[in-house]
């Protein structure tokens, strides 16, 4: 089997994964702003509130045990990290929701 078909069937055999992947992210996005959203109302005018919320979250981040399957201590590391990454986006995004609608 030539290099060429052998890069065929793997395109083939990968394409559904890639376009799982491509959903799950659609779908991770979109949840994302609903939540943003959500909150940003929850939290109109509230903003100490919602602050002081993603620093307990935060914290609770950083010192709670994480749930990921079978994995060694340099992964569960990584997962926190990206775990507190999303939770600062989140925290980020949605503070500036809610300054827009407070000063809208």
């Amino acid at each position: 089997m030539e290099r060429e078909d052998i890069l065929v069937l793997l395109d083939a055999s990968l394409q559904p994964i890639f376009e799982e992947q491509f959903e799950q992210s659609a779908r991770i996005t979109s949840l994302r702003f609903l939540l943003e959203d959500l909150f940003a109302d929850q939290y109109s005018a509230r903003l100490p509130d919602f602050s002081a919320r993603m620093d307990r979250l935060l914290e609770l981040t950083r010192i709670a045990s994480v749930k990921g399957g079978p994995a060694n201590a340099e992964h569960l590391s990584e997962m926190k990290v990206r775990v507190a990454t999303h939770l600062e986006r989140f925290r980020s995004e949605t503070e500036r929701k809610i300054v827009a609608r407070s000063s809208g």
